[in-house]
C-alpha cells in the first residue's frame, strides 16, 4: 500500500476526531480523504449512480423525484434544494465508498484500524474533559451540565458499542466504562435512547425467531406501536391560544419529556395536517409560519414553537416532505437494511438491528435530519457495517 493511500485512509478514519473541535474540519477531511481514495483507484474504478437491488433503488429515485417536487413547493426553495444536494451527494459518495471498501479489503482493515484508534482517542478526550469541567478531579464534583461534547456524543457513543463488532476484545471494555460517565455528566439523553431502542429491538427479534408464527407477531407488535404512537399524540398539547397554553394540563408527565418538546411535537403535529401530502419543503421548519412564535408557558420561559427544527426526525419529515416522501424514504432505508441483512449472519443480524435502532431512536429527540454530519454519518458507517459482513462472509466460504 502507497503512503498516499495510507494517508488517505487515515483522514478518513481520523475524521471523527476533527467533529470534536469543528464541524467544517471534520467535512473537509473526510471528503479530502476519501476524494484521495476516488483518484487513486481511478483505474480500477467505475463511479457508480445506483445500488445494486432494483427496489432500493426504485425507492431511491422515488424519494428523490418526490423531495424534488417538495423542494419546488417548498417555502423556503432555496434551503430545501440546498439540503437535497446534500443528501444526494452523501448517497452517491457512500454507494462507491462502499463499493471501494469491498474491492479493497487491505484499506477497509486500515481504514477500520484507524477508526479504532480515533474511536477511543475521542472518548478519552471527552472522558477526561467532563471529569474535569465537573469537578470532579479536583474534588468539588457538580452534577451541572457539561455541554461541550453533548452532541458529538451521539456519534461517539455508537462507534464505541460498535468497536466490538469490528474487533473483538476485552481491552474494548475500557472505552465502555469511559462513555458512561460521560453521557451521565454530559447529560445526554438521545444516545441513552437510541441505546434503548436499539435494545428493545434486539429482544425483539430474538423472541421473535423462537417463535413459528413470525408474521403474526410481527403484525400484533405493529399495530401495537401504532395504537400506542396514537394515544401518545392524543395526549400532546393540541390548542395554542393563550388561554389554553396557560392552562395546559400535561397527560404525560413533563419529567418523562419536558413540555417545551411537547408543545413543540403538538405544534408540528398540528401544522402537519396543513400540508399532509408534499409538506412544507426539507430543512423549512423554523420558515413555519407561528413557529417562531413564543409560547409563554411557565414551563418553557421564552423558547419558541419551532426553535430550529421539531427535534424529532419523523415529524421533521412528515412536516416538510410530507407523507408521500416520508413513507418512499422509510422504504428505501428499510430496503437498504434488509438487503444486508439477508446477507449477514446471526450476530451480523443483530448489529444491524442495535445500529439502526440507536440511530433512528437517537434521532427521534436530537438533531435535525438535515443537519449535514449526522446524516453523512449513517450511510457511512452503514457502508462500514456492510464492507465488514461482505469480507467476513468471504472468509467463511473460503
Amino acid at each position: 500500500m502507497t503512503k498516499i493511500k495510507t494517508v488517505s485512509n487515515f483522514l478518513v478514519g481520523f475524521s471523527y476526531t476533527l467533529l470534536l473541535y469543528n464541524k467544517i474540519y471534520f467535512g473537509v477531511t473526510l471528503l479530502v480523504g476519501l476524494f484521495s481514495l476516488f483518484f487513486l483507484e481511478r483505474h480500477k474504478f467505475k463511479f457508480n449512480f445506483v445500488y445494486n437491488e432494483k427496489q432500493t433503488n426504485f425507492f431511491f429515485f422515488l424519494t428523490l423525484i418526490l423531495f424534488f417536487v417538495s423542494s419546488i413547493l417548498s417555502i423556503k426553495t432555496d434551503r430545501s434544494f440546498e439540503v437535497i444536494f446534500y443528501f444526494i451527494a452523501f448517497i452517491l459518495i457512500n454507494i462507491n465508498f462502499l463499493k471501494l471498501l469491498i474491492n479493497n479489503e487491505e484499506s477497509f482493515n486500515e481504514i477500520i484500524k484507524f477508526f479504532v484508534i480515533s474511536t477511543i482517542l475521542n472518548i478519552t478526550i471527552i472522558f477526561f474533559y467532563d471529569l474535569y469541567q465537573s469537578g470532579f478531579l479536583s474534588g468539588s464534583f457538580s452534577s451541572q451540565e457539561i455541554r461541550k461534547y453533548k452532541g458529538v456524543l451521539n456519534i461517539v457513543t455508537i462507534f464505541v458499542i460498535l468497536l466490538v463488532f469490528f474487533k473483538r476484545t476485552i481491552f474494548f471494555v475500557i472505552p465502555l466504562l469511559f462513555l458512561l460517565p460521560s453521557l451521565y455528566i454530559s447529560n445526554s439523553n438521545a444516545p441513552l435512547l437510541g441505546i434503548f431502542l436499539g435494545l428493545i429491538l434486539c429482544a425483539i427479534y430474538f423472541f421473535i425467531e423462537k417463535i413459528k408464527k413470525k408474521k403474526f407477531i410481527i403484525i400484533t407488535l405493529s399495530l401495537i406501536s401504532l395504537l400506542t404512537a396514537n394515544i401518545f399524540i392524543k395526549n400532546l398539547p393540541n390548542k395554542f391560544d393563550a388561554n389554553s397554553i396557560n392552562t395546559q394540563k400535561f397527560t404525560i408527565p413533563i419529567n418523562i419529556l419536558d413540555a417545551h418538546r411537547q408543545f413543540i411535537w403538538g405544534f408540528t403535529i398540528s401544522k402537519i395536517k396543513e400540508k399532509p401530502i408534499l409538506g412544507f419543503g426539507p430543512d423549512t421548519s423554523n420558515f413555519i409560519e407561528g413557529g417562531q412564535k413564543i409560547i409563554n408557558s411557565k414551563h418553557t420561559g421564552t423558547m419558541k414553537f419551532i426553535p430550529s427544527h421539531p427535534h424529532n426526525f419523523l415529524l421533521e419529515l412528515l412536516l416538510e416532505t410530507g407523507l408521500l416522501g416520508t413513507l418512499s424514504f422509510l422504504i428505501f432505508i428499510f430496503l437498504m437494511n434488509y438487503n444486508l441483512f439477508k446477507k449477514a449472519n446471526y450476530f451480523e443480524k443483530f448489529i444491524i438491528i442495535f445500529f439502526n435502532g440507536y440511530y433512528w431512536g437517537a434521532s427521534l429527540v436530537n438533531f435535525s435530519y438535515w443537519q449535514a454530519w449526522w446524516q453523512c454519518s449513517y450511510f457511512l458507517i452503514l457502508s462500514l457495517i456492510t464492507a465488514h459482513i461482505f469480507h467476513n462472509s468471504n472468509k467463511v466460504q473460503k
